[in-house]
């Protein structure tokens, strides 16, 4: 079986082993999954590093056209995504789909939240020195984000790290 290759970079690529995973009841292969090494893991770090300007400069349009794409696109394929998540892990299917309807609203949320305005701005005349001013505040993503997500809910929790991420610009490992 060919391992599903992960993705590194922006590139899909294959470490130097691999991760069989069986159904937690009969013992049927589900997949065959690639494993890092950890220097490929040091590469994925260092490339979200390189790359934070960039993300952070992504034009808010981008990146709510995005996350919707994945919203549609996980929605289109909803069953299939909820079939692979028994598969992987015992889940109940009616709990699988429920976990699926989830992320698929994570990312139709985050793009929803990243066309919102997402400034404030405060009076600072609260000082006759500051007459007349006013302060425009906004929040920047400070670098990449290292998501971590358990088994219990692997898409679910996944998507609420990477629609986040994606929203606010920035890169994600």
């Amino acid at each position: 079986m060919n391992a599903t290759p992960f993705w590194l970079a922006g590139r899909p690529a294959t470490g130097d082993g691999e991760l069989t995973v069986t159904h937690p009841y009969d013992g049927r292969v589900i997949g065959t999954a690639a494993v890092p090494t950890p220097d490929q893991v040091e590469e994925a770090l260092a490339a979200a590093h390189a790359v934070r300007a960039q993300a952070a400069a992504l034009p808010l349009h981008v990146r709510a056209e995005a996350l919707a794409h994945v919203s549609a696109r996980l929605a289109e394929r909803a069953e299939e995504v909820a079939r692979l998540i028994t598969g992987e892990n015992g889940k109940p299917l009616l709990w699988a789909r429920g976990e699926v309807t989830r992320a698929i609203s994570t990312f139709r949320f985050a793009a929803e939240e990243t066309r919102r305005w997402s400034a404030t701005t405060q009076r600072l005349d609260t000082d006759p020195a500051a007459n007349g001013r006013m302060a425009y505040i906004t929040r920047v993503p400070k670098g990449p984000v290292l998501g971590i997500s358990p088994f219990n809910f692997p898409l679910n929790l996944a998507a609420h790290k990477v629609a986040p991420a994606i929203a606010v610009g920035a890169p994600i490992v």
